[in-house]
C-alpha cells in the first residue's frame, strides 16, 4: 500500500479564499473535458491551469476516430471540425526497400474514418468556451498549485500561486489532471511505477507545399533511425526518434549532421532542410510512461497522465485522456455520491473512521454507495 506523506503546509498571506464543489488542477484534455461534463451536470467546478494560455509546441494533437465519436455524442464533433485541421486515414512506414502500411482507417465503420490533426491549444480553447456557457464553471490561468489542503486525512482543496500572490481553493473533491509530471501527484505522496521506453523524440517544423506528395502521416526508416512526418495545416511536423538521453551527444555532432540524416531519410523535403538553422527550433520530448497502482484517496482523484502517463507512440495521449469517456461520464454521474462520501468521512469521529477504514485515510467499500464503488472498481 502506498504511503501518503503530503508536504507540510506553510504559512502564506492568502489574498482570497475561494470555494467550489470540484477543483480540477490541470487544463489539458482530461481536465478540460471533465470540467465541461461536470459543468453540464450543474456541478460547481473550478479549472486551474498553471500557464497563462494553452499555447505549447508539439503537444498531443492527434484525435482518433473513437474520440471523435465520443465528441459527436457530446454534440461537439461537427463544430470542432470547423476549426482548421488536417485529416489522415493511412499510416505508412517507408523503409529503404519497401513501403509498409501500418494502418488504414478507411475500413472503419464510423462517421470519422480518419485521424484528426488539430492544434491542442485550439482544441482546449474550444472545450473551455463550451464550458464557459455554464455559470457554475470557472477557469483560472496562471495558477501554480503548490500545496494541498488536508484535514483529518481528507484533501479539502489546494493553495496556488497566482500572478499577484497566494490563493486558496476549498473543494469537496480535488482532481489532479496536471500531466505526466503531476505536481498534485507528488504533493499527495504518490509514486508511479515507471515503464518508459528507451527513447526520446526531437520535434521541429518544416514548411509544406501544396505540391508535396508525401503521405500525410508516416515514418521513414534509414540507417537504423526512425523519422516521423505529420501533415499540418500549413507545415510539416517532423520528428526523429533518438536513444533515451542521447540528445546532448547528437547535439555535439552538429546541426549539419542532423540535416544530412534528414535529407537521406526524406529526400523529397531535402530543399527544406536548411530551414533548420538553430537548435532552438528543435523541441526535445523526454518520453515517459508510468502508472499509479492506486490513484485516489479521500477528497482526491488523479486522472489522465497524472494517473497513467502514455508513450507518444501512436499519438494516443489525448485519446486515452478523453476516451475514458465512459469513466469521465460515469465520474460526472457518481460525483454527487462521492461528494456525499467525502463529507461523511470528514464528519465521522476518529474512532468511527478507524473502524470503517481498511487503512488510515483510505476509501472503505462499506462507506461507498453502489454506483461510486462500481466506478472505482472499474477504474483501478
Amino acid at each position: 500500500m502506498q504511503q501518503h506523506t503530503p508536504a507540510p503546509a506553510k504559512e502564506h498571506t492568502i489574498k482570497q479564499v475561494q470555494q467550489t464543489t470540484c477543483c480540477i488542477v490541470g487544463g489539458g484534455p482530461a481536465g478540460a473535458v471533465l470540467a465541461l461534463l461536470l459543468a453540464r451536470k450543474g456541478i460547481a467546478v473550478m479549472l486551474l491551469e498553471a500557464h497563462m494560455d494553452f499555447e505549447r509546441e508539439f503537444r498531443g494533437d492527434t484525435v482518433h476516430p473513437s474520440t471523435m465519436e465520443i465528441l459527436d455524442q457530446l454534440g461537439l464533433a461537427d463544430r470542432l471540425l470547423e476549426i482548421p485541421h488536417t485529416e489522415m486515414s493511412q499510416f505508412v512506414i517507408q523503409t529503404e526497400h519497401s513501403a509498409l502500411p501500418v494502418a488504414d482507417l478507411t475500413h472503419l465503420h464510423t462517421k470519422f474514418p480518419f485521424v484528426t490533426v488539430l492544434a491542442q491549444a485550439r482544441f482546449l480553447n474550444f472545450l473551455v468556451e463550451e464550458a464557459r456557457q455554464y455559470p457554475n464553471f470557472q477557469l483560472v490561468l496562471g495558477a501554480q498549485v503548490d500545496e494541498l489542503i488536508e484535514e483529518k486525512g481528507v484533501i479539502r482543496g489546494v493553495r496556488y500561486r497566482g500572478q499577484d500572490g497566494w490563493y486558496e481553493v476549498q473543494a469537496v473533491l480535488t482532481i489532479g489532471a496536471d500531466g505526466r509530471f503531476s505536481r498534485v501527484r507528488k504533493l499527495a505522496g504518490f509514486e508511479p511505477i515507471s515503464s518508459s521506453p528507451p527513447m526520446d523524440i526531437l520535434w521541429f517544423r518544416l514548411s509544406r507545399k501544396e505540391s508535396d506528395t508525401i503521405n500525410g502521416l508516416g515514418g521513414r526508416v534509414k540507417d537504423g533511425h526512425l523519422f516521423v512526418l505529420i501533415k499540418r495545416t500549413d507545415y510539416w511536423q517532423a520528428g526523429i526518434i533518438i536513444r533515451k538521453g542521447g540528445y546532448q551527444e547528437l547535439r555535439a555532432q552538429g546541426l549539419e549532421q542532423l540535416r544530412q540524416r534528414w535529407i537521406q531519410a526524406v529526400p523529397e523535403l531535402a530543399d527544406r532542410a536548411q530551414e533548420l538553422q538553430t537548435w532552438q527550433q528543435i523541441a526535445v520530448l523526454s518520453v515517459e510512461s508510468n502508472r499509479l497502482p492506486r490513484w485516489y484517496r479521500p477528497g482526491l482523484l488523479l486522472i489522465g497522465d497524472a494517473a497513467h502517463a502514455m508513450s507518444p507512440v501512436g499519438g494516443v495521449g489525448i485519446n486515452y485522456a478523453i476516451s475514458s469517456k465512459y469513466r469521465q461520464k460515469r465520474l460526472a454521474e457518481v460525483l454527487p455520491e462521492l461528494i456525499s462520501l467525502f463529507e461523511l468521512r470528514a464528519s465521522r469521529p476518529p474512532d468511527a473512521e478507524e473502524s470503517c477504514a481498511d487503512g488510515a485515510g483510505e476509501l472503505s467499500p462499506p462507506l461507498v454507495g453502489h454506483n461510486a464503488s462500481t466506478f472505482l472498481d472499474e477504474c483501478v
